[in-house]
């Protein structure tokens, strides 16, 4: 799943109907194909009764960690990290599996939005973070899996200081509406070199 298929739920809503998903307006037979993947932690997310406009989900990053989450199976235990303006100090919270949506959906209903989320699985098999606004993604999969929501300029740090530090590995990387499959090396080439900052005293 990438940013793309969370896109096409821009514009509608979503609700549940015991086991069943509504999205209105319906999607397109190939929209549709694309937001299969998604119908399982949307189920998860929503309550009978209570719809969500796409958009409102897509500016939360508690509901996007949440379905994220939900998506790739959620950890036994995770520790969720929230970082909100303007508290110096973030907040972290240790939540069980059934515990993990529930709690992130509350927190998106009723707190304001945060700058960061970031979940971390205890046993280390599971890492997602999201920090707004979320313009690159990326997929790496070895003995954890890695999922990153980033603005772009986080994510070209990250992908040069990977290419010089992290064991090779292969990721996935969308980007500017394209994706791309390779080494941190061959990632970091496509994000482009880092702006250097010229200082003027």
């Amino acid at each position: 799943m990438t940013l793309s298929t969370l896109a096409l739920l821009r514009g509608r809503t979503l609700a549940r109907e015991g086991e069943k998903l509504l999205v209105r307006p319906a999607p397109s037979p190939e929209e549709a194909r694309a937001l299969a993947s998604l119908k399982r932690p949307l189920l998860a997310l929503l309550e009978e009764g209570d719809p969500l406009q796409g958009d409102d989900l897509l500016a939360n990053l508690h509901l996007l960690a949440a379905i994220l989450a939900a998506k790739e199976g959620i950890p036994p235990l995770t520790w969720a990290t929230f970082y909100y303006e303007p508290r110096p100090e973030p907040e972290r919270v240790l939540a069980p599996q059934e515990s993990l949506l529930p709690h992130l959906r509350w927190r998106g209903r009723n707190l304001p939005e945060p700058r960061r989320v970031h979940l971390a699985a205890t046993d280390g098999r599971l890492i997602l973070d999201l920090k707004a606004p979320l313009e690159a993604f990326l997929r790496t999969e070895g003995e954890a899996l890695e999922l990153f929501a980033w603005p772009e300029w986080r994510m070209r740090e990250y992908l040069w200081a990977a290419a010089r530090g992290r064991a090779p590995q292969q990721a996935a990387l969308e980007w500017r509406g394209q994706t791309y499959r390779g080494t941190w090396e061959e990632l970091a080439q496509v994000v482009g070199p880092i702006r250097k900052v010229k200082l003027v005293i």
